[in-house]
């Protein structure tokens, strides 16, 4: 009897935190509607959020969301008045952070040449050993595939730099921009 009950005191919590979370809220037709992705119009529109048997665990206000956004927005403000007095500082620390990151994206270019390269080399001997009359080792084979996966993983890297530098360039535009602006606004 013991157990049964120390069983059901310990499982207890974890079955709750496995429950899955459902979204109910009134569609553009009046219908009350309950799934597992939250409603369309999420981001204009209050919603619940219930648990597998319809309990209600709480309620996402638009007006919540809106105030989420203006607290990260000041914190964004403070972070950039707080850590610069001017443009030309913002503009400093994107050109370090842009140098670094080209710096890095170069390097993987650099990288990727070499391993073409090499693989061009790793073909050319494998042909010469074909023309020769000789059967091509199977580690050949292997040293391909394994070139071929760096080959792979230093193209996807070298894509998320990329990225990583538009998305820079956008931030510290954002940043210069909204910093302007509330220069303006103190002065």
């Amino acid at each position: 009897m013991i157990k049964t009950v120390l069983l059901i005191v310990l499982t207890g919590p974890w079955v709750v935190l496995n429950a899955a979370e459902l979204y109910r809220y009134y569609n553009q037709q009046g219908v009350l509607v309950t799934t597992d992705t939250p409603p369309p119009d999420a981001a204009t529109n209050d919603y619940e959020v219930v648990n597998e048997s319809g309990r209600l665990l709480r309620i996402v206000s638009a007006l919540d969301r809106d105030a989420e956004l203006s607290r990260n927005q000041s914190k964004r403000d403070n972070y950039l008045l707080s850590s610069f007095s001017s443009v030309n500082e913002i503009q400093s620390l994107k050109e370090r952070k842009v140098q670094l990151l080209m710096r890095e994206i170069e390097q993987l270019e650099n990288n990727l040449a070499a391993l073409a390269t090499r693989e061009n080399k790793i073909y050319f001997d494998a042909a010469n050993i074909e023309l020769s009359g000789e059967v091509v080792p199977a580690s050949v084979s292997q040293q391909l595939q394994l070139l071929e996966g760096a080959r792979v993983e230093l193209t996807d890297t070298l894509a998320q730099r990329r990225e990583e530098h538009a998305a820079l360039e956008k931030l510290y535009k954002g940043y210069i921009s909204r910093f302007r602006l509330l220069k303006e606004d103190s002065n």
